[in-house]
């Protein structure tokens, strides 16, 4: 079976969330092979063996973010509690818990297939300690797995040399969270002011008003979301694409789907609809 909406003409199909049963609303998607893992608070479900996970399992009580793999074989989870954290690494034979630990950061993943995250304050590589301390919760590493990027304190984006420890600040504007490099080298980050914006040396350049945003490869671009709510909820939410020769583009407009947590794949954009708690996908013309 592969667990995986359907992607047609730019059409959005939501698909509800059954496996053997009636799941509660999905958080997060991921790629995996030839389907996807869905990821609830609680749960994870993919086609894989053994294609469903409760958090209770790994003994804690809800997952976060998933992160593909390059090669699409594996999709790193994080995995928590008020006592330990864990990351769960999922194939589609099985899956494996790296920790516990009293405090571990997100996943994520370099262009050579290492998975990096933080826990007990040092970074780690496929969960080694590599000799630097870091405890930022939120990291990302280049393709070529020598430099990471977080933010400090007071939301500055500050990139890290691996191997010498010698800290560089890549802003000192804005309230930055969430930093990434792009395959480039480039890094994209989120503000707190609601815009998003790319380093690339000792240049800045304002992308878009947006949210969530992730690197779409087969694209060459920055996938995201724009949406509006009262105050409370959400009103309106939809996807778009930047690239640095087309500008902003947008790719959705579903007044009664509210897109968010977009995860480009080859075929499209997988998504979940807030509303519903489902999980869509979004095929764009190639």
């Amino acid at each position: 079976m592969s667990l995986k909406p359907f992607c047609i003409a730019g059409i959005l199909f939501p698909f509800p969330l059954v496996f053997g049963g009636i799941f509660p609303p999905a958080m997060g998607v991921a790629s995996l092979e030839d389907g996807t893992v869905v990821v609830g608070r609680d749960y994870l479900l993919w086609a894989g063996a053994p294609g469903v996970l409760r958090a209770s399992e790994v003994e804690c009580d809800r997952f976060y973010r998933p992160v593909s793999s390059p090669d699409l074989g594996r999709v790193a989870v994080w995995a928590g509690s008020d006592a330990v954290n864990c990351i769960v690494v999922l194939t589609g034979s099985g899956y494996e818990v790296m920790g516990p630990y009293t405090q571990a950061g997100l996943p994520c993943w370099d262009g050579e297939g290492n998975l990096w995250f933080t826990a007990e304050g040092l970074l780690r590589r496929n969960g080694e300690a590599v000799g630097q301390e870091l405890s930022a919760h939120h990291i990302s590493i280049d393709h070529e797995g020598g430099r990471v990027v977080f933010t400090d304190e007071g939301d500055r984006v500050l990139s890290m040399n691996i191997g010498t420890g010698v800290v560089d600040t890549v802003s000192t504007t804005y309230r930055f969270y969430g930093p990434f490099f792009t395959p480039g080298g480039a890094i994209v980050s989120p503000s707190l002011d609601g815009g998003i914006r790319m380093f690339r040396d000792s240049e800045a350049l304002f992308v878009d008003n947006g949210e969530q945003p992730a690197w779409w490869p087969e694209k060459n671009g920055i996938v995201y979301i724009r949406s509006t709510d009262d105050g409370m909820n959400l009103t309106s939410s939809d996807i778009w694409l930047w690239t640095a020769d087309g500008g902003a583009e947008q790719l959705t407009d579903t007044p009664y789907i509210l897109e968010i947590n977009p995860a480009p794949a080859l075929e499209g954009v997988y998504y979940v609809d807030a509303f519903s708690g489902l999980v869509g996908c979004a095929e764009v013309a190639r």
